[in-house]
């Protein structure tokens, strides 16, 4: 997957005169409709320290988590059954988890419970689940992204109605450590979210229904407060209407690799729109097997295997995956593979 390196400012320039259409990949099946585990709300791909590649909706389950890699197979299991899971994500240990021999910690979107549930996986298989970033403003989550140097906590959701309104959607930030919000924002409703490898940008999807059709979708970028963790300077960064008129196709799950450039699935669109830090089209990943792309994220024993998830083409009650080799390392397997077991 030849989408590098843009280290030199030259070299991201030159990207600005490239046509999406002069760099069509094409991922390729990984899981198919006929061995897959998984349901067709499969979603929040995320990656753990050892490079393995987890889920929701395992079992068709909406209270169920689990592994695409090394093999398909059960991870979490909510105490609750009315727990819908959408978004995952996995944090560093800490020093004292790491001696104690916990296997894995990992922030989970609650949606039917306005709260990110958090679980701790100890070495025996018992899992510690407790709700953290509970708030009377926090609404139906989404997605959420995570800075692992400041521990904190960026999530999305929405509420689709018929004709989008602000505070169908929002921003919301959580302290990861006390577990308590400190800033929101409303939006339109609001779905992918990632954070920059430096972690000074956030980046947020913005969708606007009217009269139930799709008529705009969005990225907005902000500065990150490290100190407070709160956000500031929202820009445009993307506008799909202008950059290549697929407006009415939804934006999900995002991603970036750790020279900044954001992967974005395109739910409806069979798609990964690849964009450089400076919002210009770097590639567009085709899907075989995949109809409704939700999630995505790096993984595998070095961090360059893209795990693209959603709906299955040829059958639409299971959840496919499919894979695309690239030359960067995601920003999530970097970050937990340099961090974890640094902190107190």
């Amino acid at each position: 997957m030849k989408l590098l390196n843009l280290n030199s400012l030259i070299l991201a320039i030159s990207f600005l005169t490239v046509s999406s259409a002069q760099n069509n990949l094409y991922a390729t099946p990984f899981i198919t409709s006929s061995t897959s585990k998984f349901g067709r709300r499969i979603e929040g791909t995320a990656v753990n320290v050892n490079g393995d590649i987890f889920a929701t909706n395992f079992d068709a389950n909406l209270f169920e988590i689990g592994s695409i890699t090394p093999s398909q197979s059960v991870y979490h299991t909510s105490s609750s059954q009315k727990s819908f899971y959408n978004g995952i994500r996995f944090i560093p240990l800490t020093k004292t988890q790491v001696n104690q021999g916990i296997k894995g910690v990992a922030l989970l979107t609650n949606v039917n419970e306005d709260q990110i549930t958090k679980i701790v996986v100890q070495k025996d298989g018992y899992v510690k689940q407790s709700a953290i970033c509970k708030d009377k403003t926090l609404s139906l989550p989404n997605d959420l992204a995570y800075t692992y140097k400041t521990n904190r906590i960026y999530i999305s959701g929405q509420n689709i109605t018929a004709n989008t309104v602000k505070g169908d959607g929002g921003l919301w930030v959580c302290d990861g450590k006390s577990g308590q919000l400190i800033e929101h924002l409303p939006f339109g409703r609001t779905n992918g979210i990632e954070v920059s490898p430096d972690e000074s940008n956030l980046y947020i999807s913005e969708t606007l229904n009217k009269d139930s059709k799709v008529v705009s979708n969005k990225i907005w970028k902000f500065d990150i407060d490290k100190r407070t963790g709160k956000v500031s300077n929202q820009v445009l960064f993307v506008d799909f209407e202008k950059l290549d008129g697929t407006q009415a196709i939804d934006i999900d799950g995002m991603r970036t690799d750790i020279d900044g450039n954001l992967y974005v699935t395109r739910h409806d669109g069979s798609h990964v729109t690849v964009l450089c830090p400076l919002g210009k089209i770097l590639s567009k990943i085709n899907l075989n097997s995949i109809q409704k792309p939700t999630n995505l994220d790096f993984g595998g024993k070095d961090g360059k295997t893209l795990f693209i998830v959603g709906a299955c083409k040829d059958n639409g009650t299971k959840g496919c995956v499919e894979t695309i080799q690239n030359d960067i390392p995601g920003r999530a397997f970097t970050a937990l593979k340099s961090l974890n077991g640094k902190f107190n």
